[in-house]
């Protein structure tokens, strides 16, 4: 897993995080699951199918931080301590270390200010809470990340030239056309399924993240 991630192996990530995900070991499938969704998803002229698949590991990507998000303990070994790496000082007392991805959040969300070369230092509710900021800020900017590769590529629309005349001109500096290219005979009620599967997806997947965003809202697939 770790040579994957270093590698960034987009699809070693994929099938070692489904793997993770059918043996119930949240953690590692989680991980897995974070490095491969730091970058937009690669959609443009897959099928819908593959597109589907997509948005259903991102799906499972939400359920976990979720999950992550709900779980309360910090006891050495829980999936809290193992993904963040903090350090269990005593009761109520814990150590963010400074290399973590937590510690400029567990900094910053602190009142008490307690510092040491190895990190920083807090209670249990000031790293729960920071936890809790950190989880919810992580699946609003990836979900934000993901939404708008969605709706870049269009793959929700078939392309309207291509429909009619048989044949698609993008505009110059358009290229390639980002809508679907679909033959008439193809717009069968499996084709009409599948694509408002996928709306719903990415209405699950908004709501999952809580991502309220105005324009999102407005925003109809066409």
């Amino acid at each position: 897993m770790f040579k994957a991630i270093q590698r960034t192996d987009r699809a070693h990530l994929r099938a070692l995080a489904e793997t993770f995900f059918q043996m119930k070991n949240d953690s590692a499938a989680l991980l897995c699951l974070d490095h491969l969704f730091s970058s937009p998803l690669r959609l443009r002229n897959l099928p819908l199918d593959k597109v589907e698949a997509s948005l259903d590991l991102y799906l499972d990507y939400l359920y976990l931080l979720n999950k992550l998000r709900r779980e309360e303990s910090l006891a050495p070994g829980s999936a809290r301590q193992r993904l963040f790496r903090f350090q269990v000082l005593g009761y109520s007392r814990y150590l963010v270390p400074k290399q973590s991805s937590l510690y400029k959040k567990s900094r910053n969300q602190s009142s008490s200010r307690k510092e040491s070369t190895e990190g920083h230092e807090c209670d249990y509710d000031e790293l729960c809470r920071s936890i809790n900021h950190f989880i919810s800020n992580r699946a609003l900017n990836r979900t934000k990340i993901q939404d708008d590769a969605f709706r870049d590529v269009h793959r929700f629309s078939p392309c309207p030239q291509s429909l009619v005349q048989r044949k698609c001109s993008p505009p110059e500096g358009m290229e390639p056309c980002p809508f679907q290219h679909v033959q008439p005979e193809e717009l069968t009620a499996d084709w009409y399924h599948a694509r408002l599967r996928l709306i719903l997806l990415q209405l699950q997947i908004l709501n999952s993240a809580g991502y309220d965003d105005l324009d999102v809202k407005k925003y109809v697939p066409a």
